[in-house]
């Protein structure tokens, strides 16, 4: 049986070499099948290493069961989250040479979930994601059996926390110069605070669902 040769363009991420690039496709290809699995322990694990983790996805469920335009999909919840991170990943690997492109699009994420700092959501999750993902991974098999393979995820995963911290912090910024430009021509709120915390949910529950659409074709549903 002949081996396959994976032929990449020029223009790879940096920091990534051809042949760790090689191991990444490869590891991928054979997690695949366990992958939500795995992504759904990452989730179980930041939740209770992060118990705010835990409150952010049950007020998000609370608000799915009580919404009159709620789908089938609960697009805030941790189940739905286990497949945008399979599609996300799946998009991650297959389009791993384009930088530019990624980085934009891990950004956007970070960004869209700035909404939840109402919720105690702050940027430290993102790094205690990126270190429960990174060890998740490299105690997988496949990942263990080369080098290459785990030098490939341990350079994907820092990466891509940092750019998903970068996203959040950026839009974090903008909305505390934003809040503080408006708060001295709002009334007195008492009442606003708590219309506005699940107003923030609700918005996060679009950006998801827009997020769902994006990775509809890669996610098994």
């Amino acid at each position: 049986m002949k081996s396959i040769v994976l032929i990449l363009p020029s223009d790879v991420p940096s920091k990534l070499t051809i042949n760790q690039q090689q191991a990444l496709f490869t590891s991928w290809k054979s997690l695949r099948p366990v992958i939500q699995t795995l992504m759904r322990k990452i989730l179980n694990n930041l939740e209770e290493e992060v118990p705010k983790v835990k409150q952010i996805f049950c007020q998000t469920a609370v608000l799915d069961a009580f919404s009159r335009e709620s789908t089938s999909e609960s697009v805030g919840t941790l189940e739905e989250h286990v497949k945008l991170m399979v599609g996300f990943f799946d998009d991650l690997v297959s389009n791993v040479q384009d930088e530019e492109n990624m980085s934009n699009k891990i950004k956007n994420i970070g960004q869209r979930h700035a909404i939840l700092t109402h919720c105690s959501f702050s940027a430290d999750i993102w790094e205690k994601l990126g270190e429960i993902t990174m060890q998740s991974f490299s105690r997988q098999d496949v990942v263990q059996k080369t080098r290459e393979a785990g030098k490939a995820w341990r350079i994907l995963i820092a990466w891509v926390t940092d750019e998903l911290r970068c996203g959040f912090d950026g839009r974090t910024r903008s909305n505390t110069r934003n809040l503080s430009l408006t708060t001295v021509q709002q009334v007195p709120h008492e009442r606003s605070g708590q219309h506005r915390h699940s107003s923030d949910v609700s918005i996060l529950q679009q950006q998801l669902q827009q997020l769902r659409l994006e990775y509809e074709s890669t996610v098994p549903l």
